[in-house]
C-alpha cells in the first residue's frame, strides 16, 4: 500500500456507518477512495456489492484504471463504478417499466433537449420574440431536480419564467410519447420510482453493501435524494468532498448537502483532509486567506503545504485588457526561456468572453494553445448525426432523431414535407416515420422529397433487417451511411473541414469496431446500450492537444492542476461576476458571492510552483472610460506570501542585454 498520512489512512480504514471526509484541494482523495475500495475487497465484500459514484465519466474511468493493480482486472470489472446519469440508465434499463415505459428508451442529451424546446416554442407559438433556450432548460431542469410537476410550478411575474411555465408541461409530454428521458431524468426518474415503490426500494438496496460519492459537494437535491434512497439499515455511505470548491450553484448543486450530512445521517464520521501535496506554501496561504474571508457557512479547514520554499504569488496590474493579454504572453515567453514546456502553463479567467485578446495576444507572439471544454467530440454535428441514424436503427419512434437527419443530406424534405408528415401522423396514429412510406398517400407532398423519405425509409429498414440477421454492427452502419449520402470513404478533392467531419464518422464506426471486439456480437438490445453509453460522454475529447498552453474558464479547469497559472481579470465586475453584484441583473441570491469566492480559491489551487494574478486598470466602452475596482479576493493576502509581478514587456534593458542587442542587429545588417 502507498503511504497514506494519519488522516488518509482513517479514512481508507473506516468501514461501518456514514462517513463524510473532507478533502481539501490536493490532499489526495482519489488515493483514498480507491484505497478504501481495496480494503473493503480484501476484507471480502464482494465487489459487485461496492457502488461509487462520480461526476464525470473521465473521473469513473480514472478511477477504474486505478483500481486494476490494485485488485486486479476481474475484481475491478465487477466494481460498480459509475457517474450518477450512468447509474440511472442502468436502473431504468431494469424499472422503466414502473413507468409504464418499454425495455427500450431514448435518452436525449442537452442539445436535443434544446432541440426540442425551440420546436415547441415554434409550434405552439409561445413566445413573438427571439428566446435564449439554455435559460428556459435551466429552468426546468431546476423544477424536475426539485420534484415539481408541472401544474406545481408557481407563477411568475418574469418573462422567461412564464416562458418555461408554459414549455414544461408539452415538453414533459412529448418525452413521454417518445420513451425518451432527458439528463434530468435519469436521476429524477430513478428517485421517483424508489420512492413511489417499496419492492423496488428494497431490492436496489439489499444489491449493495457500500455507496460512495466522489465530488458531494457537487450534488443537487435529486442526487442526495437518489443516495438517501439507496442507503439501507447499515447506512455504509461514505461520501468525499470540500465546501470549499462547490462552484456549480447555478445549475442547481446545493452546498448545503456537504454541509448538512450530519442532519441527513445522525452520528456521521467526519474526518479532514488537509494537508496539500501538489501547490506550494505561498499559493497556499493565498487560498487559505482567501477563503478564511468567506462569510457563508463552511466547515473549518486549513490546508497546509508538504512543499516548501518556492516563488512568491505574482500580482499585477495594466493598464488595459489588452495590455494584460501582453503582460501574459511576455511572462510565457520568460518562463519558457527557463526551460518550462507550455503544457505546463494555464491561463484561467471567470468569463469566456476574456480569451478573445488572450487568444490574439499568443497567436501573435505564434505560442500554440488549446480552449479546454470547447465543443467535445460527442458535441460535434457530423458525429451526433451519425448516432441519430443508429438510433433510428434500434428505436424508429424516435422522432427527435427522426428529425434531426430527415434532410441531412440534403433529400427534399424541408419544412413544408416535414409539416405533411406530422399531419399525417395524426391523423393516422401512425410514427413519423412509418409515415415516411406512406407519402404516395399524403395529398399535395412535395415531389422533391418522395424519392427522399422512399431512400430514407428504405436504408433504416434494411439497416434493421440486416442487424436482425445478426450482421456485425460496424457493417450495417458503414452500409447505411453510404446508403444515406455520408459515406466513410475518402471523397477526391474535399476540404479540410469535410475532411474532419468524415474522420470523425469513422472514429465513430471504430468505436463499434472495438467494442464488438472486446464484448462479442450486438443486437438490438447491445446496440441501444452501447448508443446510450454514448449519450452520456459528453466529457470526452478525441484530439491530442499536444504541448499547448491550456485556455480555460475557471469553471471547466476545476479537477485540474499545471504547474504554472495566470489567473487574468480580477476586478470587481469579472471576479466576482456582475450579475451576483447587482439584483437588477438577476435574482442572484446573496451566496452568490461566496460562490464566487470559492471559485477563485478553485482558481489558486489550481496552481503547483506559481501563480500570477492580474488586473486591468481601466476599460475603455464607446469612448468612455471606467476606472475598475480590483478584485475584494485580493484584499488580505498575505504580505509574506506575494509580491508585485512586472510587466516583462516593460522590463529596462540591463547595459549587456543592449549590447547583444545592438551586435545582433549589426551581424544581420553586415549579411545583407
Amino acid at each position: 500500500m502507498v503511504k497514506l498520512n494519519p488522516s488518509q489512512r482513517a479514512a481508507v480504514e473506516f468501514d461501518q456507518g456514514p462517513l463524510l471526509v473532507l478533502a481539501g484541494a490536493g490532499s489526495g482523495k482519489t488515493g483514498v477512495i480507491t484505497h478504501r475500495i481495496k480494503r473493503l475487497v480484501e476484507k471480502g465484500v464482494a465487489p459487485g456489492r461496492i457502488l461509487a459514484v462520480s461526476f464525470t465519466n473521465k473521473a469513473a474511468a480514472e478511477m477504474a484504471d486505478r483500481m486494476i493493480p490494485l485488485v486486479g482486472r476481474e475484481r475491478a470489472k465487477a466494481l460498480q463504478l459509475s457517474t450518477f446519469h450512468s447509474f440511472g440508465v442502468r436502473f431504468l434499463g431494469e424499472e422503466a417499466k414502473a413507468l409504464g415505459y418499454e425495455d427500450r428508451f431514448v435518452i436525449m442529451d442537452q442539445g436535443d433537449a434544446m432541440g426540442l424546446i425551440k420546436e415547441i416554442i415554434r409550434r405552439e407559438g409561445i413566445a413573438d420574440r427571439a428566446i435564449d433556450i439554455p435559460a428556459i432548460l435551466s429552468r426546468i431542469s431546476l423544477y424536475k431536480n426539485a420534484f415539481m410537476a408541472p401544474e406545481e410550478v408557481p407563477e411568475s411575474d418574469l418573462d422567461y419564467d412564464q416562458f418555461a411555465r408554459a414549455v414544461y408541461p408539452i415538453y414533459e409530454d412529448e418525452l413521454r410519447r417518445m420513451r425518451a428521458f432527458d439528463f434530468d431524468d435519469l436521476v429524477v426518474a430513478p428517485v421517483r420510482i424508489l420512492h413511489a415503490r417499496e419492492d423496488i426500494r428494497e431490492k436496489w438496496r439489499r444489491r449493495f453493501d457500500y455507496l460512495m460519492v466522489d465530488e458531494f459537494q457537487d450534488t443537487n437535491r435529486s442526487q442526495l435524494e437518489l443516495v438517501l434512497a439507496l442507503t439501507n439499515e447499515a447506512r455504509n455511505v461514505a461520501v468525499v468532498g470540500d465546501d470549499d470548491q462547490s462552484i456549480y450553484g447555478w445549475r442547481g448543486a446545493e452546498v448545503g448537502n456537504i454541509l448538512d450530512f450530519e442532519r441527513h445521517y445522525p452520528g456521521a464520521t467526519i474526518i479532514k483532509l488537509e494537508e496539500n501535496y501538489r501547490s506550494r506554501e505561498n499559493i497556499l496561504k493565498v487560498a487559505n486567506a482567501a477563503i478564511a474571508q468567506s462569510r457563508g457557512k463552511r466547515h473549518s479547514k486549513v490546508l497546509r503545504p508538504t512543499r516548501f520554499g518556492g516563488e512568491p504569488v505574482f500580482v499585477g496590474e495594466a493598464e488595459d485588457a489588452a495590455e494584460e493579454a501582453q503582460m501574459v504572453a511576455a511572462q510565457i515567453r520568460e518562463l519558457l526561456k527557463e526551460g518550462f514546456s507550455l503544457g505546463q502553463i494555464a491561463i484561467l479567467y471567470r468569463s469566456n468572453t476574456q480569451a478573445r485578446l488572450i487568444e490574439e495576444e499568443l497567436r501573435h507572439e505564434g505560442l500554440p494553445y488549446r480552449v479546454y471544454g470547447g465543443t467535445q467530440f460527442f458535441d460535434r454535428k457530423e458525429v451526433k448525426d451519425v448516432l441519430a441514424y443508429l438510433r433510428l436503427v434500434v428505436f424508429p419512434r424516435d422522432e427527435l432523431s427522426l428529425r434531426r437527419i430527415i434532410n441531412y443530406p440534403a433529400r427534399g424534405l424541408g419544412d413544408v414535407s416535414l409539416a405533411k408528415l406530422e399531419a399525417h401522423r395524426a391523423k393516422t396514429g401512425l410514427t413519423l416515420f412509418e409515415s415516411l412510406s406512406r407519402v404516395d398517400e399524403i395529398d399535395d407532398f412535395p415531389e422533391s422529397g418522395k424519392r427522399g423519405a422512399q431512400i430514407l425509409y428504405g436504408a433504416i429498414r434494411e439497416a434493421r433487417a440486416s442487424l436482425a440477421q445478426k450482421q456485425r454492427v460496424s457493417v450495417v452502419a458503414r452500409r447505411l451511411l453510404g446508403a444515406v449520402g455520408l459515406s466513410p470513404e475518402p471523397v477526391p478533392g474535399e476540404d479540410r473541414d469535410a475532411l474532419n467531419r468524415r474522420r470523425n464518422r469513422i472514429h465513430v464506426l471504430n468505436l463499434l469496431e472495438k467494442r464488438e471486439e472486446n464484448d462479442g456480437p450486438m443486437g438490438f438490445s447491445e446496440l441501444s446500450s452501447f448508443l446510450q453509453r454514448l449519450s452520456l460522454r459528453a466529457d470526452e475529447k478525441r484530439e491530442d492537444d499536444g504541448d499547448r498552453i491550456t485556455l480555460s474558464s475557471l469553471h471547466s479547469a476545476k479537477g485540474l492542476e499545471f504547474d504554472h497559472v495566470f489567473l487574468i481579470g480580477c476586478v470587481e465586475g469579472i471576479m466576482p461576476h456582475s450579475r451576483t453584484l447587482d439584483p437588477k441583473i438577476t435574482e442572484a441570491a446573496p451566496t452568490d458571492i461566496e460562490e464566487e469566492r470559492r471559485l477563485f480559491y478553485v482558481a489558486v489551487t489550481r496552481a503547483r510552483e506559481r501563480l500570477y494574478i492580474s488586473r486591468p486598470l481601466r476599460r475603455s466602452l464607446r469612448g468612455t472610460v471606467t476606472r475598475l475596482t480590483p478584485s475584494r479576493f485580493l484584499s488580505g493576502l498575505p504580505e509574506d506570501a506575494w509580491q508585485p509581478w512586472e510587466n516583462p514587456a516593460k522590463k529596462q534593458l540591463s547595459f549587456d542585454e543592449i549590447e547583444a542587442l545592438a551586435a545582433s542587429m549589426l551581424e544581420q545588417l553586415g549579411k545583407r
